[in-house]
């Protein structure tokens, strides 16, 4: 991501938190709702990338405590971490121009195999 003119610590941040397009999305989607809480499906239809990986792009976000998981009121309810600095490297995410976030995917899509 060298090319990408964003600070050191968020392009580090997306370069280990978003291995794949569906990571890059929830994490996209989460940072524009950082105080709300949502379960999981809800999630999915929220994103535009309707794909069988979303519930296992969830759960490494949850296992590496990007988004945290709680039982309230017997459903299993998903929202962004509020520990620091994660939660601001979330949040920043939003604020990428359009030429960053294109070379960001096609980064994303060579690690895949893709492009």
């Amino acid at each position: 991501m060298r090319d990408i003119i964003i600070e050191d610590k968020l392009a580090l941040f997306i370069k280990e938190f978003s291995a794949d397009l569906c990571s890059l999305e929830l994490l996209i989607y989460f940072g524009r709702h950082p105080h709300a809480r949502f379960n999981s499906t809800a999630v999915l239809h929220a994103l535009t990338i309707k794909r069988f990986d979303t519930n296992a792009a969830l759960k490494i976000l949850v296992d590496k405590k990007v988004v945290v998981s709680n039982f309230e009121n017997g459903l299993l309810l998903y929202s962004l971490t509020k520990q620091e600095p994660t939660h601001s490297l979330v949040t920043k995410l939003v604020s990428i121009d359009q030429s960053q976030w294109q070379t960001i995917i096609e980064h994303i899509l060579k690690g895949q195999g893709i492009f």
